[in-house]
């Protein structure tokens, strides 16, 4: 690189023009010249051999002074800059002090005579590779804590960008599981209601145009949810609809125009439910009555909501029996776990004699932060 090879060309310049020279050149042109590449080309390697370059420009100091009589600017610089390197590119300070020691020995050496007759003088070699290799250090530090900061913020970077994933991944499971509640509870019905009014159009054309009122009304309410929440898609402003314990009603009634008598059972105090946890709770009851009608002959179903100093306790039963055609593919009770999971809630689904049974229990005292009984 251009920069590793300025400041060898800047000594070789300023060593061959002989510029400030302690006292006449004793030497030959030949002995400046030489001198020259000696204080020059180690600092070819300053970076890599800081030591080496040390020990090198020690021994060019020493060689310059023998031949010539005499330093110069040139001599100065040299040992500032492989000073300045042996801070900045060697790890531990005792070594980078090894290596500025081994750089006023040379200085020292080369001025031993003026030494001798003036001690004094010392000082000032001491103090300019001291502070060389210090400031050598400081820019070390500097250094490290830029690159600290710059991978604490890639770090940053990646974990922004996987919570956005993650945050993205959740909101598309939480549409799908919206999706799969809304539309296949309602078209779950309107098959219901389209069969029945099949099987009675011949024999009570009556029953049917009633059966086909109910598809239309059914149908109306199946757009008025998917409107409402592709309305909540379109502006972050507004808030989604929250159905609750108190819908449970009008989907027994929707359900029992289908043909399913929904019983509801409730305790009197669930008005103290957190909103979230209530709008939860509807959709597992909708995704277990719409079970009940795709997979049991049942006439009717009971729901039983109770909540108690410990736990809300909510349970969907029907007799049965099981018409055997449950499959493997579906999603419902695996997004009924996955609506409770914030609430430390579970779900247990299973036969119940030849019926089946969904129960669902929350802790009253789990997860603070989402204040499952108001207060």
């Amino acid at each position: 690189m251009a920069a590793d090879w300025l400041p060898v060309v800047a000594v070789a310049v300023v060593s061959q023009a002989a510029i400030g020279l302690e006292q006449a050149w004793a030497g030959s042109d030949l002995d400046l010249a030489a001198t020259s590449l000696l204080l020059s080309l180690p600092l070819a390697l300053r970076r890599r051999y800081p030591l080496g370059t040390d020990a090198l420009l020690a021994v060019a100091l020493v060689t310059q002074m023998a031949l010539g009589g005499s330093l110069h600017f040139g001599s100065f610089v040299a040992v500032l800059v492989a000073a300045h390197a042996t801070g900045r590119h060697l790890e531990r300070w005792p070594v980078s002090t090894l290596g500025g020691a081994v750089l006023l020995a040379g200085a020292v050496g080369a001025n031993a005579r003026s030494a001798i007759d003036h001690p004094d003088e010392i000082f000032f070699p001491v103090f300019y590779v001291a502070a060389a290799v210090g400031s050598g250090r400081l820019v070390r530090r500097f250094a490290k804590q830029a690159d600290d900061l710059r991978a604490a913020n890639a770090a940053l970077a990646r974990e922004r960008h996987t919570t956005e994933r993650l945050a993205i991944a959740t909101e598309r499971i939480r549409l799908a599981r919206e999706l799969h509640d809304v539309v296949a509870h309602l078209l779950t019905v309107m098959v219901v209601q389209a069969e029945a009014g099949e099987a009675s159009l011949e024999q009570d054309p009556e029953a049917a145009r009633r059966a086909l009122r109910r598809i239309q009304s059914t149908g109306r309410d199946g757009l008025g949810e998917i409107r409402s929440m592709v309305r909540v898609l379109r502006s972050s402003d507004e808030d989604p609809p929250s159905l609750g314990i108190a819908d449970l009603d009008t989907l027994a009634a929707v359900l029992g125009e289908a043909g399913l008598e929904v019983r509801i059972h409730r305790d009197d105090d669930l008005d103290r439910l957190d909103p979230g946890l209530a709008a939860q709770l509807f959709r597992i009851v909708q995704e277990a009555l719409t079970n009940t009608i795709k997979h049991s002959a049942a006439s009717t179903a009971a729901v039983r909501v109770s909540c108690g100093p410990h736990e809300v306790r909510l349970e969907i039963r029907d007799p049965g029996p099981s018409l055997g055609n449950t499959g493997t593919g579906g999603h419902g009770i695996h997004g009924m776990a996955e609506r409770l999971a914030a609430y430390a809630g579970t779900v247990e689904a299973g036969p119940s004699g030849e019926g089946f049974a969904v129960v669902v229990r929350v802790p009253t005292a789990a997860a603070p932060a989402h204040d499952l009984v108001g207060r």
